[in-house]
């Protein structure tokens, strides 16, 4: 099964020439899905909005999305604190933790945000248990959380981590291993990460920027996830002015009796 994950799409800042290579780079790749690690817009503006909708209308696979933090407005206090969601249902999909099954894989959508940071997420009890119960339930298939914020930070990170992030990821490495699927900190990432000594059952993919101009020191970039029997191959692609989107590099993890380990 072929997925592809971009995030960080933040309409608004967009770089206008990118968004059909995109397109067209997302379409090549023949996905069997596509996966929206939140970030559709910069301000959560209708006009923004509308330009997140008519890109995943465009796509021509299916798609699942969770929000970002720029999902929910920054300025309209009363829209933020009582309904901080509404824009993103109205306008993308009113399920914020959609799920998704195939015989390869259980994708497990969680909405991290927190009308009360600016940008700092959170995970709560219940999302870390639900989750938790739908790894343990996932069987075969290879269970792939995706969420707009990390659980983990490198030290060079400025971004506060995620509240809850340390207990989910205690938590769910318990439960089994799994794949966690992110954007948020613009920058492309793929390592095991290891929360204790004994296990390393987290793979963490960081995605950067897939469309704004907001860049971190990295190019504008969209992952490849190619998933097969406990095993996956992620491919980075790097977009350029010469070429558009192009490989960049490939890993290959498969999960051994200790964990995720790189093939």
């Amino acid at each position: 099964m072929r997925l592809v994950l971009i995030a960080d799409l933040h309409f608004g800042t967009e770089s206008p020439s990118l968004v059909p290579r995109l397109h067209a780079a997302i379409a090549a790749a023949s996905p069997d899905l596509v996966m929206v690690a939140g970030d559709f817009v910069q301000r959560a503006r209708t006009a923004q909005y509308q330009a997140a909708r008519a890109f995943v209308d465009a796509l021509t696979t299916p798609w699942i999305a969770v929000p970002g933090n720029h999902d929910i407005p920054l300025l309209n206090l009363p829209e933020r604190l009582l309904s901080p969601r509404a824009a993103y249902r109205r306008w993308i999909a009113q399920e914020t933790e959609p799920v998704w099954d195939s015989d390869t894989a259980r994708i497990i959508g969680l909405d991290t945000t927190d009308r009360w940071s600016h940008q700092r997420g959170r995970v709560d009890d219940d999302q870390i248990e639900r989750v938790c119960r739908m790894i343990r339930e996932a069987g075969d298939r290879l269970p792939i959380i995706l969420a707009h914020h990390p659980f983990h930070h490198r030290p060079e990170v400025e971004k506060s981590l995620m509240r809850g992030a340390p207990r989910a990821l205690e938590a769910w490495a318990e439960c089994g291993a799994h794949v966690i699927l992110s954007g948020h900190l613009h920058t492309f990432l793929v390592e095991p990460f290891v929360a204790r000594k004994s296990d390393g059952q987290t793979l963490q993919v960081h995605c950067g920027t897939s469309a704004s101009s907001r860049l971190r020191g990295q190019d504008n970039d969209f992952a490849i996830l190619d998933v097969g029997d406990r095993r996956i191959e992620v491919t980075r692609m790097v977009f350029s002015d010469d070429t558009g989107f192009d490989h960049a590099s490939r890993k290959v993890y498969a999960v051994k009796e200790a964990g995720w380990s790189e093939a």
